[in-house]
């Protein structure tokens, strides 16, 4: 909860539901590349041998399971002591909530730095002591500090409590094996949520909703029940806790003390008595106002829990359902004081009960301090309930679900695009089925839809399992759109041949100049979707896998939403494809938009060193802000990448006008950083002068021409002319565009020619010119 902003009373405390708690640490590089500043960091380990490596981790290994044991025999003593509801009560109410005004979420986490995870531990924690032995000691301002430290030191230590020295001196395989599986262990460990908050809803409400009435009749609820219950404690506790914290402003802006002490005791539903019994009580005269508003906040602390205790009436009224309705749901999904004190303690890191049933149930209510946590999970808890009836009917429904909200995502985006489901074709003698392949303009992008479940044991590093997940939801996917992405190349090469395949495709195989590929999943494979360079040296991916980009569902709806030029979202694809070839970055998918925003993708010289590994993790950091604030119905302004408004002209010019291969065309003008596109547009605006004053000198310079790096093989020809000799500017043109084939590694040019003498349009010829002799 935020105390910075004077806005008092127009100031909103929200509740922290969105994607968060990313493990790796951006690398910094001195540096200048694509407009952003790195910083390279050396291996820590370099300069030992291989004894003292083995020696160092050895003992890490050891003072860390020490560390987790100490930490949990400190926390269990002070559950025992403490009142457990009202101590994990005021680390949430503090820890897990993030101020927001007017202009919106400004930070993804609260100032305490407690993350979800270690309130979940807590409860575990708490759980597990044996009804009735529970403390009932009030909690002192000193408890709570030192119970959020413990909390943070037991999650890092656990993590390196699996360092050993047999880690040390594996064979490159092993060494790959074993960093996917503490990758997927620091993911399940820490990170919460595979989508923003209104996504999570929209996407359990669509996928869960048609077993409402099997579920109904069988447990007396729905998902969709399920859904509201949750969402209306959420927002119950948001307005609970928005209610205290402007109570709480006021009174810390009190005229004088002995007005904050009268104010205090209004607050708590006494009167003038005992507030008058209070400052004789204590001696307040000496006390500064800060010091009697902190006495007065840590009495009021002690309230905490009522913020979290479930109300029945209350949540009847908010959701619309049943009271048997509410009271079953609110019973399926919790725990009772002492329900897991036969669980092992050290399995709640990686397999915490409480994931599935976030709920507390004691002899006073029901208190939901994480009502969160149930979306956190929810494809968990939801595929529990349905597969207990219906296996097979959810097996289907997810398999069709994710094909109908793809499509339904490219349509949205791209109107008259054509999407093909369920596309059938034969290849020799076998039949293959893509999931959709959508047409846009002079690209085909192949999508594989992949519904599988992940399973809990890969999550917690179970080596089968991953591997097998990877065949399912990455490997395969990849090898089946890529005999697609052949197959349609070599028939738009030699002129068609197949006619069978061709008689099925809904445009024109000969308009088609580019196939890009990418793999859907409905569920997040902890971000490991976005980096398959981890696997390369596994052993376990094909020689002939070539890979392309991979996301789950969330993410493709994000990429599709908030890039508002249709050709960026190509580019986007495009760029990613040959980034993926890279094996050098390292970050989840909302990472790489976030890099987009800087850099459109462009890496400058960073990947022609091979030995440099770019984590760009937490780049995603104003889209986290842009779609949390959205989710709270918050109105800000969409990030945006910062290409130059010359640039952005074009953009919406090509796809108003439809322009044959205008995706091509705008991919190409976006190979251009944000920074060189602003310096294009200055270096226009000096040739212009130039032109007005030379225009009538034979040969004088009215072009601009940009060879591209050896990597690519597009270049750019910008050619200027006037009202007076338009008549020349397809000679200029030619001219230009000639210049720009020149180079060996360059197959296209993209010529734009400008009219300076008319503001109308941003281009008054725009084409893509190919090398004849190709």
């Amino acid at each position: 909860m935020s105390r910075k902003s004077k806005q008092r009373r127009d100031q909103k405390q929200k509740l922290l539901t969105k994607k968060q708690n990313k493990q790796a640490v951006s690398i910094p590089k001195k540096a200048k590349e694509s407009s952003l500043d790195f910083q390279v960091m050396e291996n820590p380990f370099g300069g030992l041998t291989l004894d003292q490596r083995k020696e160092l981790i050895n003992t890490i290994g050891i003072d860390s399971r020490k560390k987790v044991t100490d930490a949990l025999e400190s926390i269990e003593e002070i559950v025992r002591k403490y009142d457990s509801m009202t101590l994990i009560s005021i680390i949430a109410g503090y820890g897990l909530v993030v101020g927001a005004t007017d202009d919106g979420i400004t930070s993804r986490d609260s100032i305490v730095g407690v993350q979800q995870a270690h309130v979940e531990l807590l409860q575990a924690l708490i759980l597990q002591v044996p009804k009735g032995q529970t403390g009932w000691h009030p909690v002192t301002p000193d408890v709570v500090p030192k119970v959020v430290d413990l909390l943070k030191d037991i999650n890092i230590a656990f993590a390196m409590s699996r360092m050993t020295d047999s880690q040390v001196g594996l064979s490159k395989e092993e060494g790959a094996v074993n960093l996917i599986q503490e990758k997927l262990r620091g993911h399940t460990q820490m990170v919460r949520n595979w989508g923003f908050y209104s996504q999570v809803k929209a996407v359990c409400r669509e996928l869960y909703s048609n077993f409402d009435d099997l579920l109904s009749k069988e447990l007396g609820f729905s998902p969709s029940n399920v859904i509201d219950v949750f969402e209306n404690l959420i927002q119950a506790m948001e307005q609970k806790l928005s209610s205290r914290f402007e109570a709480l402003s006021e009174l810390r802006y009190a005229k004088n003390k002995f007005n904050m002490i009268f104010k205090y005791h209004e607050l708590i539903g006494q009167g003038q008595e005992e507030s008058d019994k209070f400052i004789r009580a204590f001696d307040i005269s000496s006390m500064s106002k800060t010091q009697v508003f902190a006495m007065c906040l840590a009495h009021y602390d002690l309230r905490m829990s009522d913020n979290y205790l479930i109300n029945f009436e209350e949540m009847t009224q908010r959701s619309g359902l049943d009271d048997k309705v509410v009271r079953a749901v609110v019973d399926y999904f919790s725990f009772e004081n002492g329900e897991l004190s036969e669980e092992n303690t050290s399995f709640f890191f990686l397999d915490n009960p409480v994931w599935n049933k976030p709920i507390i149930r004691t002899d006073s209510g029901f208190y939901c301090i994480l009502p969160q946590l149930f979306f956190s999970f929810a494809m968990v808890s939801l595929d529990d309930l349905v597969e207990q009836f219906d296996k097979g009917g959810l097996h289907r429904r997810r398999a069709m679900y994710l094909e109908e909200k793809i499509e339904s995502i490219v349509k949205r985006r791209f109107p008259e695009s054509s999407v093909v489901s369920g596309f059938k074709w034969h290849q020799g003698d076998k039949q293959y089925e893509t999931d959709l392949i959508a047409f846009i303009d002079s690209h085909a992008i192949i999508i594989e839809a992949k519904s599988q479940k992940i399973s809990k044991q890969a999550l917690r590093g179970a080596q089968g399992r991953i591997k097998r997940h990877l065949d399912d939801i990455l490997v395969e996917p990849g090898l089946q759109s890529r005999r697609l992405e052949l197959k349609i190349n070599e028939l738009r090469l030699n002129g068609g041949g197949d006619h069978d395949f061709i008689d099925k495709l809904p445009v024109n195989l000969n308009d088609i100049n580019k196939v890009l590929r990418v793999s859907v999943s409905l569920e997040d494979f902890a971000t490991l979707q976005s980096n398959l360079q981890l696997f390369k040296e596994t052993g376990w991916v094909p020689n002939d896998f070539v890979e392309c980009p991979s996301m789950n569902l969330a993410d493709f709806e994000i990429l599709f939403d908030f890039l508002e030029h249709p050709v960026q979202i190509i580019h986007y694809l495009l760029r990613r494809t040959e980034l993926q070839l890279t094996d050098q970055i390292t970050g989840d998918e909302l990472d790489y938009m976030g890099f987009y925003l800087k850099t459109l993708l462009n890496t400058g010289t960073l990947t022609e060193d091979p030995s440099m590994n770019i984590v760009i993790t937490d780049m995603s950091e104003p889209l986290d802000l842009y779609y949390m604030s959205k989710d709270q119905g918050i109105d800000v302004k969409k990030p945006q990448p910062k290409i130059s408004p010359w640039f952005k002209k074009i953009f919406s010019k090509l796809e108003e006008r439809a322009t044959p291969r205008w995706s091509e065309i705008g991919t190409v003008l976006s190979r251009f950083p944000p920074d060189d596109q602003h310096k294009i547009s200055k270096q226009i605006r000096t040739l212009s002068k130039i032109v007005q004053r030379n225009w009538q000198v034979e040969g004088h310079k009215n072009s601009l021409i940009y060879s591209p790096p050896a990597s690519s093989e597009y270049a750019l020809a910008i050619v200027l002319f006037k009202d007076t000799n338009s008549d020349k500017r397809y000679e200029f043109i030619e001219n230009a565009y000639l210049n720009a084939l020149d180079p060996k590694h360059v197959k296209y040019c993209l010529v734009i020619g400008v009219n300076i003498d008319s503001n109308d349009l941003p281009y008054h010829y725009i084409a893509l010119h190919e090398k004849r002799n190709l």
